[in-house]
């Protein structure tokens, strides 16, 4: 076998390799807590031929079909029994959304707030398997910015939920940081002149101004979800202290313009 012949054949190799990485289909999963402002930063920085899997979009539609609306922090026990099974019906239909688009190979944008890791790394996982290329754009707000972007937007959810989503979210940045690796981008969306602190004490307006009533409590119960708000409360101020790496948005729109072509 000569030089020139194994130089060719690997050289052809090399372009098979290239013509399968360039083909391959993209997912892009798109996360952050409640009011990050993943729409206004999808549209300066994500592709528009991809297609859309949100959870969100499908429970919205149900909401305003049932007549229940969508300002959840005021609902009563009943309306929060009727929209969880809601919210069961919009989980279902986005799953069997994402089993058809990707056995298609569509190009994904997979749009959560990654608050839990297991289930969106099992989904990376799995879109792997089928040969797709994956990369995570993360969103970042101060916790009081995304209590107030909640309370103003149309489909608000109560201040405890938004509280712990935020610090689920947020403790799962150095887990996607690992697994996604240079793949990885994480943006910081605090509007200028943010308040960027948090404290108990800062939140009180916020659960002040909701009129969500669940169903009565036992004491025990009582005593359990205060320990909960407690421990939340505890671990935020600890993260606002010690605040990850933010990505640019120049070098954001670089990497990702390399990742889809």
């Amino acid at each position: 076998m000569t030089k020139s012949f194994i130089y060719i054949y690997g050289m052809v190799k090399l372009i098979q390799l290239l013509r399968e990485i360039t083909n391959s289909p993209k997912a892009i999963f798109l996360a952050g807590p409640a009011g990050s402002g993943k729409s206004y930063i999808s549209k300066q920085l994500l592709p528009t031929n991809f297609t859309t899997i949100n959870v969100d979009d499908t429970y919205e539609e149900l909401l305003k079909a049932s007549g229940l609306g969508l300002k959840q922090k005021d609902f009563t026990a009943d309306q929060l029994s009727q929209a969880a099974k809601l919210m069961g019906q919009a989980q279902k239909a986005t799953k069997e959304k994402l089993a058809q688009t990707s056995a298609e190979k569509q190009n994904l944008i997979i749009d959560g707030t990654g608050g839990a890791s297991r289930p969106l790394l099992k989904k990376k996982q799995e879109l792997e398997n089928l040969g797709y290329k994956c990369l995570m754009l993360m969103i970042y707000v101060s916790p009081l910015v995304s209590l107030e972007r909640n309370q103003n937007r149309d489909r608000s959810l109560m201040p405890g939920i938004i509280l712990r989503t935020w610090r689920d979210v947020n403790q799962n940045i150095n887990v996607y940081k690992q697994e996604f690796g240079d793949n990885f981008i994480l943006i910081n969306n605090d509007p200028e002149g943010a308040n960027k602190t948090f404290s108990p004490e800062l939140t009180k307006t916020f659960f002040q101004a909701s009129a969500a009533k669940g169903k009565p409590k036992t004491p025990e119960e009582i005593a359990k979800s205060k320990a909960e708000r407690e421990k939340i409360n505890v671990d935020i101020e600890n993260m606002v202290k010690n605040l990850p790496e933010f990505t640019t948005i120049e070098s954001a729109k670089s990497k990702i313009n390399e990742f889809i072509s």
